[in-house]
């Protein structure tokens, strides 16, 4: 326990918002909050043997739902976001980006339409290099069709990945991707991977880089059910805060990955911790459990 509190001690140091860096887009001036399916969800796309669980129109919409009937809308709790394996393993005739047709038969814009009839938003994924991470098409050669496809459809969030792409092309890539959705006129928050793969690949990040061109950013490998990979983030997060704790703040914001409160692992206790720390860290905020079966103990925090 005293550990734990000279970790937070040591975060509310060094915590400084003294510096204006923000990509000029207008949107994330606080940190986001809503619901990711990753953590929870992952790449379940068996809706005949699973409905209930599949990555698919049905589950957002019911997520959705869920964030305005318990209360968690009128928290801050407003974007739905999908993760990776929402696509059709194949482009369209015109080369864009197409939904999977059995899983989200009405297409993302009439899933935005619908969450945005709730005054919620809706975020969506995509990958920089050839492919996602679980091998769906990538954008390496379509990132400024896919912004505009995004911005057709009326998506509020895009998180780029970067799987299956070089790591070297990055602070390339990305600021493109930036450039190519504030060209569609659009308000879309951009969340970037970037420099967690330069993380991993022995590359210090240019944080003022990164801050210049997206509004969130992921620093630390995915979180997962467990209280040691939530340890470990906060780890990290202590022994490396000054290399961007600087650049965040309004439009700009370190992405610690999602609140796994009410999924299967955590105790009360840890539960509270995890969103007590994130907290502290001014952290985008994104529950990543089932809604329909959260226990109240776990919604009240």
């Amino acid at each position: 326990m005293a550990a734990s509190w000279l970790v937070i001690v040591a975060i509310l140091l060094g915590i400084q918002y003294c510096k204006t860096f923000a990509l000029n887009n207008g949107v994330a001036l606080t940190p986001p909050m809503g619901w990711l399916a990753w953590e929870r969800f992952a790449c379940d796309t068996s809706c005949t043997s699973d409905p209930q669980n599949c990555i698919s129109e049905q589950l957002f919409l019911d997520m959705g739902k869920k964030l305005v009937d318990l209360g968690f809308k009128d928290l801050g709790y407003e974007y739905v976001n999908i993760d990776d394996c929402w696509m059709s393993k194949e482009r369209d005739s015109s080369n864009r980006l197409q939904a999977d047709p059995d899983r989200f038969p009405n297409g993302i814009k009439s899933l935005a339409d619908q969450l945005h009839s709730m005054d919620l938003k809706l975020g969506i994924y995509a990958d920089y290099g050839s492919h996602t991470c679980a091998g769906y098409p990538g954008s390496i050669d379509h990132m400024e069709l896919d912004a505009q496809t995004f911005a057709e459809w009326g998506v509020d969030m895009l998180k780029l990945d970067g799987c299956n792409s070089r790591v070297a092309d990055m602070k390339t890539a990305y600021p493109q991707m930036s450039q190519y959705l504030n060209k569609t006129g659009r308000p879309i928050v951009f969340s970037c991977s970037w420099p967690d793969y330069e993380r991993a690949s022995g590359i210090n990040p240019d944080y003022k880089m990164v801050a210049e061109n997206c509004n969130l950013w992921r620093n630390y490998n995915d979180i997962s059910d467990s209280w040691d990979s939530v340890l470990g983030i906060i780890n990290y997060y202590s022994s490396h805060q000054n290399d961007f704790q600087p650049y965040a703040g309004p439009g700009h914001w370190n992405d610690p990955d999602m609140l796994i409160i009410g999924d299967f692992s955590l105790s009360k206790t840890q539960a509270k911790s995890q969103f007590a720390i994130w907290s502290i860290f001014a952290a985008v905020s994104y529950q990543s459990n089932s809604l329909a079966t959260i226990f109240y103990c776990h919604h009240i925090i």
